[in-house]
């Protein structure tokens, strides 16, 4: 048999892949009479499938040739091959093979901006040919998985370290096909082998490795606070070379692997870990890549929930995370592009919101849980809105999340009524703030959660609160007022209204007010109704 043939055969199915085909049909006839008689310890023998480096087309062609095949004879060889011993070896060998096979490539990673080494870029039509490849060798891994599962005596780390490589949709070298069957095989995986056992293995032998040269001077080999830490860990990370950060030039599929393992933690195992988990995390979010630092910020929430409050205390890293992420709250624009500084935003504030629970999470950590959540509102919104307020995407972010921290805080916030509410008002009477109804519904939904937390002294602030929900709707006015999102501003108003009058009733004289604003604009009639 000419097994050149299928070769050819591939080679032409690979050809007519491109971006605007991504996903051409095999021919008819694939397979020859003789290739689908032929035990699959021979096939990959005569089609010389070796672990030695060879290039990624004629990786992909053997592939093909071994998937197509698994997919006609797989169940014939489920039912024949059981003692046949030279069809299992082949198996557990490709089993290996596959998995290395696959694996995202450099061209894939960043470019360090200190190299010297011209880096080689993908076109859309390479992008699409790997596409298909990666999702060939995942269903080859699931078809060899049906015919002979993995064995005790395997190693499963090296086979969910590629799957777990493709579980992410945000990375360049995946797309959502390959993403749902990697998603399938890797949970079987998991299910079936010892779970700690295999995070452990995957975080020793394949995270750690990559993780080592990027050293983090605040932390300990042991993942606990250094003590007197030189030079400081906002200064202690660089680029300059870029063989300390292969995680991030080299291999960067393993950020996504590693995220992998921290979604299957849980609270039993992460103490066991701990050293294995704390530096990479830490090196993600002191990373200068905004992109890294999104990861990294996510990733610490995803750890959070598993990580034990006791531990975080007795390591001494609680003050650690804090202090890596909190300057990501002013990566602002116009020094940060106001689409990066987005994305950034929506991971670090809810990380350190959980940290502050974590870090504090009962009745006798109250102070200390209500000092770390001020000093996010202060130092985060606060000044964060004094520099980039004029960028309405950001503000409308920053005020929600405002309201967030208001209400974890409750009537602990009203310190920072003096600072809040002008700033809301300010927000709602702006002269064009109809131009973007969101950041006026997020403001009138701050205001109506600072009437709820902080009534006790309301009475005492409600001409700001008047001022800024009154203008607002004056301004919206009628016409306006069709347009579907301001006439859903309008309703917000209403209830914030609604709001304040139960909280002022029978400690003002609330008619009278409501009265004299009704008398010097009419248009308040319907706003205003005791």
């Amino acid at each position: 048999m000419n097994f050149e043939d299928l070769k050819s055969a591939a080679r032409r199915h690979i050809q007519a892949i491109t971006a605007i085909h991504p996903t051409p049909a095999l021919p008819r006839a694939f397979l020859s009479r003789e290739a689908r008689s032929t035990g699959l310890a021979s096939l990959v023998e005569n089609l010389e499938v070796s672990a030695s480096a060879r290039s990624t087309s004629q990786l992909f062609e053997n592939i093909i040739v071994l998937n197509v095949y698994l997919a006609e004879e797989g169940n014939q060889l489920e039912r024949d091959y059981r003692h046949n011993r030279p069809d299992k070896d082949a198996a557990i060998f490709l089993r290996e093979w596959v998995a290395g096979a696959v694996l995202p490539t450099e061209a894939f990673a960043e470019a360090s901006p200190y190299s010297i080494k011209q880096k080689a870029t993908l076109t859309p039509d390479e992008v699409a040919k790997y596409h298909a490849m990666s999702l060939s060798g995942i269903l080859l891994l699931s078809r060899l998985e049906n015919i002979e599962p993995l064995s005790k005596d395997e190693s499963v780390v090296t086979i969910l370290t590629c799957l777990a490589s493709f579980t992410d949709l945000n990375d360049p070298w995946t797309y959502s096909e390959a993403k749902d069957h990697a998603c399938v095989l890797s949970e079987h995986y998991a299910a079936t082998a010892n779970l700690s056992t295999i995070l452990t293995g995957l975080l020793q032998a394949r995270v750690k490795p990559l993780f080592a040269k990027t050293k983090n001077p605040a932390i300990t080999q042991q993942g606990r606070k250094a003590i007197d830490p030189l030079p400081s860990a906002a200064t202690a990370h660089s680029d300059l070379d870029g063989e300390t950060k292969p995680w991030k030039y080299r291999d960067a599929y393993i950020v996504t692997v590693f995220q992998w393992g921290l979604n299957h933690l849980d609270e039993s195992s992460v103490p066991a870990n701990w050293p294995l988990i704390i530096p990479p995390l830490l090196a993600l979010i002191d990373d200068s890549s905004t992109k890294y630092k999104v990861k990294g910020c996510s990733f610490l929430a995803i750890f959070l929930q598993k990580c034990p409050s006791r531990l975080l205390e007795r390591t001494g890293l609680g003050e650690i995370f804090e202090n890596a992420v909190m300057p990501c709250l002013m990566s602002l624009p116009s020094l940060t592009e106001e689409a990066e500084s987005l994305q950034l935003l929506k991971a670090a504030y809810p990380a350190l919101i959980s940290l502050a629970f974590v870090r504090f999470p009962d009745e006798k950590h109250q102070p200390a849980r209500i000092k770390a959540l001020d000093k996010i509102l202060r130092n985060g919104i606060l000044k964060g809105y004094a520099y980039a307020g004029e960028h309405v995407k950001i503000a409308e972010f920053l005020i929600n999340e405002m309201a967030v921290l208001v209400n974890e805080l409750d009537v602990e916030s009203i310190k920072h009524l003096k600072h809040v509410l002008p700033l809301l008002t300010g927000i709602l009477a702006a002269p064009f703030a109809t131009a973007y109804p969101p950041l006026l519904q997020a403001s009138v939904k701050a205001v109506q959660t600072i009437i709820v937390a902080d009534w006790p002294r309301i009475a005492h602030h409600r001409g700001e609160i008047l001022k800024g929900l009154t203008v607002c709707w004056c301004r919206i006015g009628f016409e306006e007022a069709q347009c579907q999102e301001l006439k859903q501003v309008q309703e917000s108003i209403e209830r914030a209204v609604q709001l304040l009058t139960c909280v002022l009733m029978g400690k003002v004289l609330l008619v009278e007010e409501y009265q004299t604003l009704i008398d010097s604009d009419s248009r308040l009639r319907d706003l205003l109704v005791v």
